[in-house]
């Protein structure tokens, strides 16, 4: 694919390369800054920031950099373990005015996006029970979206393996985008290539149950080795002997995205890389692999492929 810096809003996560700035000041100072200095990228997806003097200095950064922020609510759901589904209406409507407060704490700190995800999946409910109040919560949070004009990006986890959230499969995705229909004003899905092995799906019937909602994505490895220490959702680099993704699956990936019309929308479209670092894992080596693997990836993309998964 030629010209896809025309086409693609390259983002990079930061928490898990950084794992150690979540409670040291300097790692987070010295971490931002250097994804904030580097012109590959042109957003960057942060974890809450809990200190309002530091929320501002960091909208300062963003436009001084020229950069877009992303505020990830992940984080804050699985430490607080806040329940966008569950069955006890406080315990719901306390998950929900506690992300709606966070939504105040991205706008402070010049966030364009916000990303959330379900509750943990409860095998003694009714799966549709259990979907019926997700789509009440998100309704609410999508009202508070879009009054802060924010995107607000619902993705796509586990089920069974890990994380095991609610919401995970692609074929639930569609119907409850499908219910919602158009009563939303910012919601949108995001899908992570991480997660599709986790969900026992291919990598072109996940982009093709989704492409209508589409909001953002992510790519990223994972392994399906129960035996091996980085099993699961630990987001290791692009070519991890025991993972599942390389520049073979990226440009899959990428060739379905653009297959589906992801890639040629009016709009750049959004795509971020997520990596966890291991305590013997330099970030910067990290980025580097996960640059040249997805730069790889691009030229394998082919722009005149007329169907959905076709390969050069």
């Amino acid at each position: 694919m030629e010209n896809w810096r025309d086409k693609l809003e390259i983002s990079i996560v930061h928490p898990g390369l950084w794992p150690a700035s979540a409670s040291d000041v300097r790692e987070w100072e010295h971490s931002v800054r250097a994804i904030l200095e580097d012109p590959f990228f042109e957003r960057i997806e942060v974890a809450p920031i809990a200190d309002q003097q530091r929320r501002r200095q960091f909208n300062g950064w963003l436009r001084i950099a020229n950069m877009k922020a992303s505020y990830l609510l992940q984080p804050l759901i699985f430490g607080k373990e806040y329940d966008l589904q569950s069955s006890d209406t406080a315990e719901r409507t306390f998950a929900v005015n506690r992300i709606i407060e966070a939504m105040d704490e991205a706008v402070e700190s010049g966030a364009d996006r916000v990303a959330v995800i379900s509750g943990p999946k409860d095998p003694k409910e009714e799966t549709e029970d259990q979907l019926d109040r997700l789509c009440e919560s998100l309704l609410l949070l999508d009202e508070a979206a879009a009054e802060r004009k924010l995107q607000l990006d619902l993705e796509l986890f586990d089920t069974t393996v890990d994380k095991k959230r609610l919401f995970g499969e692609s074929t639930m995705a569609a119907k409850l985008m499908g219910r919602l229909g158009r009563q939303t004003a910012s919601l949108a899905l995001l899908v992570d290539l991480s997660h599709v092995p986790l969900l026992e799906e291919t990598i072109e019937d996940t982009v093709f149950n989704t492409k209508a909602w589409l909001g953002h994505v992510h790519i990223g490895n994972c392994s399906t080795k129960r035996d091996d220490g980085r099993f699961g959702d630990k987001h290791p680099y692009f070519g991890y002997p025991n993972g599942c993704h390389s520049v073979a699956e990226v440009s899959r990936f990428l060739q379905a995205l653009h297959n589906v019309g992801y890639l040629t929308l009016e709009r750049k479209a959004g795509l971020g890389i997520e990596i966890m670092a291991e305590a013997d894992e330099e970030p910067g080596m990290l980025i580097a692999g996960a640059k040249r693997t997805l730069i790889q990836a691009l030229q394998n993309v082919k722009v005149d492929a007329g169907k959905v998964g076709e390969l050069i």
